[in-house]
């Protein structure tokens, strides 16, 4: 009977972690994505300053994402945001335009391969 008790504890555990997880997954989803609306163009002098708040804001949370998330997709949002950064401090207008497509992107598969679905827990 204890064993039943242990497993069943176990079990919600586990299932408060994968929703825990989630949530916290759809924040930094949610925050890059508002942070990415809200960068200027490049011509913009404060569009410099904005990619950098978006690089910040993923550096400090790397570390936590790289705990579930698979590290070809935290590479490659490391990658794209250090690009709109570089695009920015260097005025390219088209290069900001596809860095930030493609962190778009990049973050949108973070989130679909973390959200909270059945075929994500088999």
């Amino acid at each position: 009977m204890k064993s039943l008790t242990v497993s069943i504890v176990l079990f919600f555990l586990m299932l408060s972690c994968i929703i825990f997880n989630s949530i916290y997954i759809n924040e930094v989803f949610s925050e890059m994505n508002a942070l990415l609306d809200a960068l200027p163009d490049a011509g913009d002098t404060h569009c410099a300053e904005s990619a950098a708040k978006i690089c910040d804001y993923w550096e400090a949370r790397v570390d936590t994402v790289g705990l579930s998330v698979g590290y070809t997709v935290v590479d490659r949002v490391s990658e794209q945001a250090a690009t709109v950064l570089a695009c920015a401090n260097c005025g390219d207008l088209y290069g900001l335009r596809t860095a930030v497509a493609l962190l778009r992107d990049a973050l949108g598969d973070m989130r679909r391969l973390e959200e909270f679905s059945i075929g994500n827990l088999l």
